[in-house]
């Protein structure tokens, strides 16, 4: 059910301004998962959903403490005992307390193992069907197959050691460490050398599941598996043009932003349990199934860097993961058709959000104690479509050279890679890697919740040997924000010539007047579509 929001306006207009955030208050950090799981049965009829895990998770406090809290479903697991000194623990309300008869003392660093049940129940994030087993757990899914910390905030190593039939094929997050084959059951154990959060771990595999391998070397010469699962059936065609590409496209993203930065690169398609169209597992993105398609391949892919390297520091940051990899998927347009085509690209990403029926503004600072639903979270009018078109805004306001500039020195941050990021730190770095103040840009595009209606007049009267043309820039909406823009004008001239000015327009009733000694014969306002967020009435007077 999607809502309708009030608009809170932001105040970022320099750095200084920035608002506090109000972050998730932890006492502890994990550090690495370890999680060991029987999942033998679930490839077997009648395929159920149950299954044992021993999950050590290894943590360093930063405080002193005497009990940490884990995310953990009540609904579909059990918790059968946990190892550690002097411990006990209470599971309840979806939460497991993990108390500690003694005081750790901060900056500790302690492991719990944790052995459990998953019931044989279907949960909305551990998938089982005919041989297929999958997961998937954006936003908060995990805690209902693993015991975790499910912030998106809490980034850790993550390993995984899985029992599965012989003839099953098993991927997962990082590098295959090894896959052991004793008779009908093969041990396949998984291991990250870069932290995640827990939404970006994954689960693929199928008995009879298909797997193509190709070599990336990276642009510092570390040579790069990329992984392709798929299912018997698919289009062989889509399927082949996808590797043959990959190569490409991780050569474009890597000189574009940075050096691409994890150990692996990895795609799998599922079946129809997986409703989305992609999921950018790190180093292990989901697709639906058959969906061996370009744009969809680009947008998973380019979220490597725009939330798994650098990942949300809330769910209230959600348009930095999605904005951008919609951006990107433009990007990659670009780079293979042409201008026109990202173009157009553009032009109908800015067209989803005029025809969206509920608009509500990009960031949402209440999403931060509280995740809206799922629909809302992930609009696809909102926080892909129109994020990107103000980024591709941001890129006119700034020119290729500065914007461009600014999106590699922020991935190549060292402050910010395999860490996390809120909107106001993001500005704030923007404003230092560009050194201009747009904060204006920021308030205005991310707190409105719709678009300028521009209402414009001209007039050109001549006076002795020179013509004078006369603007006045108006704006009517409903939100008490007037939308301040630079404005491109072209002017066409009696003699075939003509002429681009820009004028930045920060009020409502503005008037400006250009000079010229030859006669204007029209008048076009923002005639390549800069502004793309917009409706526009122009008058000659």
């Amino acid at each position: 059910m999607k809502t309708l929001y009030k608009i809170t306006f932001l105040v970022i207009a320099t750095v200084h301004l920035i608002l506090p955030q109000n972050e998730l208050e932890k006492d502890f950090d994990i550090i690495k998962y370890k999680l060991e799981v029987d999942l033998y049965n679930n490839y077997l009829p009648p395929y159920p959903h149950s299954f044992n895990g021993i999950l050590e998770i290894e943590f360093k406090t930063l405080d002193d403490l005497n009990q940490i809290k884990l995310n953990a479903s009540s609904f579909s697991i059990v918790i059968n005992k946990i190892e550690g000194d002097n411990i006990s623990f209470k599971h309840t309300s979806d939460t497991l307390f993990i108390n500690f008869s003694k005081t750790v003392k901060k900056n500790s660093i302690e492991q719990v193992k944790i052995y459990y049940l998953h019931n044989d129940i279907v949960d909305g994030a551990f998938f089982v069907k005919d041989g297929m087993l999958f997961t998937n757990n954006a936003p908060q899914g995990a805690r209902k197959w693993m015991p975790c910390f499910d912030h998106p905030s809490d980034k850790a190593l993550f390993e995984l050691k899985a029992k599965t039939p012989s003839d099953v094929l098993l991927g997962s997050n990082g590098l295959l460490v090894d896959s052991v084959k004793i008779a009908d059951t093969i041990y396949y154990n998984w291991k990250t050398e870069y932290p995640l959060s827990t939404y970006l771990i994954v689960i693929s595999s199928k008995k009879n599941y298909q797997l193509d391998e190709i070599k990336w070397k990276s642009l510092n010469g570390r040579v790069i598996p990329v992984r392709f699962y798929w299912n018997e059936g698919e289009n062989q065609s889509g399927l082949n043009h996808v590797k043959n590409i990959t190569p490409e496209m991780m050569r474009f993203f890597s000189e574009l932003f940075c050096d691409y930065p994890f150990e692996k690169n990895g795609y799998a398609t599922l079946n129809e349990l997986f409703i989305f169209g992609g999921m950018e597992n790190q180093t292990l993105i989901s697709l639906c199934s058959n969906c061996w398609d370009e744009e969809l391949i680009a947008h998973e892919f380019s979220h490597q860097w725009f939330g798994n390297m650098i990942t949300l520091k809330t769910w209230a940051d959600v348009w930095l993961n999605e904005g951008f990899a919609t951006f990107a998927e433009g990007l990659w347009i670009e780079h293979r058709f042409g201008e026109e085509a990202y173009k157009e690209y553009m032009r109908i990403q800015a067209e989803r959000f005029f025809q969206s029926e509920n608009k509500f503004p990009i960031f949402n600072r209440e999403w931060r104690n509280k995740i809206p639903d799922i629909g809302t979270l992930y609009n696809g009018e909102i926080i892909y479509a129109k994020s990107s078109v103000v980024l591709n805004m941001l890129r006119n306001v700034l020119g290729d050279s500065v914007f461009f500039g600014a999106l590699k020195s922020y991935t190549n941050d060292k402050s910010l890679q395999y860490r996390n990021i809120s909107t106001e730190e993001f500005i704030s770095r923007i404003i230092s890697y560009t050194g201009r103040d747009i904060g204006w840009f920021f308030n205005q595009w991310l707190a409105g919740t719709h678009f300028p209606v521009y209402k414009n007049y001209y007039s050109i009267t001549q006076r002795d040997s020179l013509y004078i043309i006369d603007l006045i820039f108006s704006q009517e909406n409903d939100e008490n924000i007037y939308y301040k823009m630079p404005f491109e004008i072209q002017i066409l001239f009696e003699d075939g010539s003509s002429a681009n000015e820009t004028i930045f327009n920060d009020r409502d009733n503005q008037n400006f007047r250009l000079v010229y000694s030859k006669k204007p014969i029209k008048i076009y306002f923002d005639p390549h579509d800069k502004i793309l967020l917009k409706k526009m009435y122009v008058k000659e007077l």
